[in-house]
C-alpha cells in the first residue's frame, strides 16, 4: 500500500538527489545547541468536573467493553458518572437526553491513526474507477461523471488499472480522452498514482501542448524527458509517468482551478461526518511532505471548529522535507504548535491564532525558494553552478504553484474570527491538536522504493540518511515534537529506531526535566527484523500499523519479499512485547477506514503457512490500538481512550456486542457517534 505523495514534492525530492551540493548544503546550519530545549510536560492534566452536575446526555443499559454492565453520565463534554442505574437518575435533569443501548456494547470512540484528510477531500466530486477493467466501461463512467458535473470547471478521476491492453493507449490518449470530454481539462491518475492520463485541454492549459524538445525546466537534465510520451511530431500525447514528471501538468491546473476556501470547509465537514458514521471520534492526520499544506489545514481545522461544524477531533502533523529546508520546517511546524497551545491557554484570540499561523504558512510556502534565490546571487555558492538559471526557474513555478493552491486562498480573505458570530477564544480541550512531524523514510514493496536490509536500495531510498535522520529526530525531541516516519521496509524501521535511541541518549538530561519521553512513531512496518520487533517497548516508540494493509499470500507483495521474511511482517503481536503501544489506522481513503474492519482482521488473521508465526492479536488488544493507545499517542491518555468518570465524553454505541468482531464474518452496526459529548453521527432508523 502507498501514501500518497504530491507531485510537487515528488519533483522537488528528484531535485534534491540529482543535485546535492546545491539543497542539501544547508541541512547542518541549524545546531542543536544553538536551540533552547522545551521542557514543557506534555501529557493532558486530567479533567477537572463535577460528579453532581445536572447531567446533559445519559446512556442508560450499556454494556462496557470489559463485560460491565452500566449506566454513564455526560455533562458538558465530561463523562462524570458510569454506575448503576440508581447512581445516573441522581443527576437526570428535566433536560437531560437519554440514550438507551439497550444491553448492546459502548466503546470508547474509535481514532483512526493514520489517515489523509487532505487526499479524502480533493476525491469528493471525482470519479474513482479502482473496478472498471474494460475500455467500454470506461467510457460509459466517464461520461456519465462529465454529464453529472458539467459545471465543474476541471474533472479529475482515480483509480485506474492497467492492463495489456490498455484503456488508455499511450499513442494516443489525447484522442481518445477527447471524444469523452474535450471542453474543459480532464486528468486520469493511475490506481498507483505513478501515472497521469490528460486530454487536449488539460495538456494546452498546462502550457506543455507544443514541440518537445524543449521541455519543461530540468527534464532532459534530469534525464526524464522518456517519461513525457510524445508523438512523431514530437508533442505530448497526454500521458505522463511518475509524479515528478506529471507534477508539470497537474501542479499548473490545480494552481489554475483552485478550491475556495469556503468549499473546502464544507469538504473537510464532510469527510469528517463520513468518518464519524463508521464510530471514529478522532482521526491522525499525516502530512504528505508539503509544509504550506499542513499550515493551510490548521487554519481550515480552527475556523471549522470555532463555527462548531467539526464533528471529530483531528491530531494533524507537520511535514519536514529531505533537503536544504529540513531544520526550518521543523521550527515552523514547532512555532505552529506554541501558537496553539497559547491560544488553549487562551493567551492569545482565535483571530490573534489566525493571523499568526497565516504569517508562518506565507514562510513555509516561499522560505525555499528565497534560499534558491539567495544561491544564485552574486557571491551565493550557486552562482556559477551550470544548473542554477533552470533550478531557479523550477523553484519559482513550484513555489507559484503551492501560494495558488494554499496561500492565496486565505491571505485574501478577511480574518474570519474577528466576526461577532465567532468565539473569542478556542477552548482547553479543542478537537484540534499539532504535535507531530511527519516524514518519509521509503516508499512501497511493489514499487521497489521500501528501503529494506536484503537488497541494495534504489535510488533516493532512504529519503533521509542516517546523519540526517539522527539530526532532525535528535532536533525535533529537544523541541519536545514527535516524529512520525513512513517505513515500509526493515531498513527503514531499523534506521528509525536507531535514531530514536541516539535521540534518546543526547536528550536524556531534557526528559528528566519533562518527566516523560516523546513517544516517537514508526508508521506501517510491513517488514521487519527480528531483533528489532522489542525495541519498540524498550524505546517507547510507538508502532503505527494498519491492519487492513495485511493480505495472505499471494499478491505481488509475497513475490518481492523472501519467504524467511514473513514471520515478522506486518508482526502486529510480536511488537506488543516489553510494554509497547500499537495503534492502528487505515490509510484513508486509500484502504477502507472501518474500525470495524480493522479489528476483525486484526482478531482473525491467521499464519502465512502452516508453521509460521501467529500475528493475530486479540479483542482487547485490537480495541485498545483504536482507543486507549491512540490516546497515549497524542498526549491524551489521562482525558480519553476510556469510559470513566473525568474523560471526555468519545464513546460510540454498536448494534450488539463487540465480540462479535471475533468471528470472521459479523453483523456489527454502528447505531450512534458521540463526541465531544454531542451526538454527531446516529443510525437513520
Amino acid at each position: 500500500m502507498n501514501c500518497p505523495k504530491r507531485s510537487e514534492t515528488a519533483l522537488l525530492q528528484t531535485l534534491t538527489r540529482s543535485y546535492p551540493e546545491l539543497l542539501g548544503v544547508e541541512k547542518r546550519d541549524l545546531r542543536l545547541e544553538d536551540i533552547d530545549p522545551d521542557v514543557n510536560y506534555r501529557i493532558e492534566p486530567e479533567c477537572e468536573y463535577d460528579p453532581d452536575a445536572k447531567a446533559d446526555l445519559v446512556i442508560k443499559n450499556a454494556c462496557l467493553n470489559d463485560g460491565r454492565k452500566a449506566n454513564i453520565a455526560i455533562a458538558g463534554n465530561i463523562i462524570t458518572r458510569v454506575g448503576s442505574a440508581d447512581e445516573i437518575d441522581q443527576v437526570i435533569g428535566s433536560t437531560t437526553k437519554i440514550l438507551d443501548a439497550k444491553g448492546n456494547s459502548v466503546s470508547p470512540g474509535f481514532v483512526d491513526s493514520h489517515l489523509h484528510l487532505d487526499v479524502a477531500m480533493q476525491r469528493l466530486g471525482t470519479l474513482t474507477i479502482e473496478d472498471v477493467e474494460t475500455a467500454a466501461d470506461f467510457k460509459k463512467r466517464l461520461r456519465k461523471y462529465a454529464k453529472e458535473n458539467s459545471s465543474s470547471p476541471i474533472l479529475y478521476v482515480f483509480g485506474l488499472h492497467y492492463f495489456d491492453d490498455p484503456i488508455i493507449p499511450a499513442e494516443t490518449c489525447r484522442q481518445t480522452l477527447d471524444e469523452i470530454v474535450n471542453d474543459k481539462p480532464l486528468l486520469v491518475f493511475a490506481h498507483d498514482m505513478h501515472t497521469a492520463w490528460a486530454n487536449t485541454r488539460a495538456v494546452e492549459e498546462a502550457e506543455l501542448l507544443h514541440k518537445m524538445p524543449p521541455y519543461p525546466p530540468l527534464i532532459k537534465e534530469l534525464g526524464l524527458e522518456q517519461k513525457i510520451i510524445v508523438d512523431s511530431n514530437g508533442i505530448p500525447t497526454g500521458e505522463f509517468r511518475e509524479p515528478d514528471v506529471y507534477s508539470f501538468l497537474e501542479g499548473p491546473l490545480q494552481a489554475k482551478y483552485p478550491s475556495s476556501v469556503e468549499q473546502q470547509l464544507s469538504d473537510l465537514e464532510v469527510v469528517c461526518k463520513q468518518l464519524a458514521g463508521y464510530g471514529i471520534t478522532g482521526v491522525h492526520r499525516m502530512a504528505l511532505a508539503q509544509p504550506a499544506e499542513d499550515l493551510s489545514f490548521l487554519l481550515l481545522l480552527l475556523e471549522l471548529e470555532q463555527q462548531d461544524r467539526l464533528p471529530i477531533r483531528v491530531s494533524s502533523s507537520f511535514s519536514s522535507v529531505a533537503d536544504h529546508n529540513m531544520l526550518n520546517d521543523v521550527l515552523i511546524g514547532y512555532a505552529a504548535r506554541d501558537l496553539l497551545t497559547k491560544a488553549r491557554k487562551k493567551e492569545i484570540t482565535a483571530a490573534q491564532l489566525h493571523d499568526r499561523l497565516l504569517e508562518l504558512l506565507k514562510d513555509a510556502g516561499t522560505d525555499r525558494h528565497e534560499k534558491v534565490k539567495k544561491m544564485a546571487a552574486k557571491g551565493g555558492h550557486g552562482a556559477n553552478h551550470p544548473m542554477m538559471n533552470e533550478l531557479v526557474k523550477v523553484s519559482r513555478k513550484l513555489t507559484d504553484i503551492i501560494h495558488k493552491k494554499h496561500i492565496g486562498q486565505h491571505a485574501k480573505r478577511e480574518n474570519p474570527h474577528q466576526k461577532n458570530s465567532m468565539p473569542e477564544h478556542i477552548k482547553y480541550h479543542a478537537k484540534i491538536r499539532l504535535d507531530t512531524l511527519k516524514i518519509f523514510m521509503d516508499g512501497v514493496i511493489e514499487k521497489d522504493t521500501a528501503y529494506r536490509l536484503d537488497k541494495d536500495p534504489s535510488q533516493g531510498i532512504p529519503e533521509f540518511n542516517q546523519d540526517d535522520l539522527d539530526r532532525i529526530l535528535a532536533f525535533a525531541d529537544r523541541l519536545g515534537i514527535q516524529v512520525a516516519a513512513h517505513s515500509i521496509g526493515d531498513g527503514s524501521v531499523k534506521s528509525m529506531l536507531d535514531a530514536i535511541s541516539k535521540a534518546r541518549k543526547i536528550n536524556k538530561d531534557i526528559d528528566k526535566k519533562r518527566g516523560d519521553r516523546i513517544p516517537h512513531r514508526v508508521e506501517h512496518i510491513e517488514t521487519c527484523s527480528q531483533e528489532d520487533l522489542p525495541r519498540f517497548g524498550k524505546l517507547d516508540v510507538i508502532a503505527s500499523m494498519q491492519p487492513l494493509h495485511e493480505r495472505g499470500p499471494m499478491t505481488m507483495w509475497h513475490t518481492l519479499v523472501p519467504k524467511s521474511e514473513w514471520n515478522t511482517a506486518f508482526a502486529w503481536k510480536e511488537t506488543l512485547v516489553d510494554d509497547a503501544t500499537l495503534v492502528f489506522g487505515s490509510d484513508w481513503p486509500i484502504v477502507s477506514c472501518d474500525p470495524r474492519a480493522g479489528i476483525n482482521h486484526a482478531v482473525t488473521r491467521k499464519p502465512w503457512y502452516e508453521g509460521a508465526r501467529n500475528q493475530s492479536v486479540s479483542l482487547n488488544e485490537a480495541v485498545a490500538a483504536y482507543t486507549s493507545g491512540a490516546a497515549l499517542s497524542e498526549y491524551c491518555q489521562n482525558i480519553k481512550g476510556e469510559i470513566k468518570s473525568g474523560m471526555l465524553a468519545d464513546m460510540v454505541i454498536l448494534s450488539g456486542n463487540i465480540k462479535k468482531l471475533e468471528k470472521e464474518s459479523f453483523n456489527l452496526e454502528i447505531e450512534t457517534t458521540i463526541c465531544d459529548g454531542k451526538v454527531v453521527y446516529m443510525k437513520q432508523s
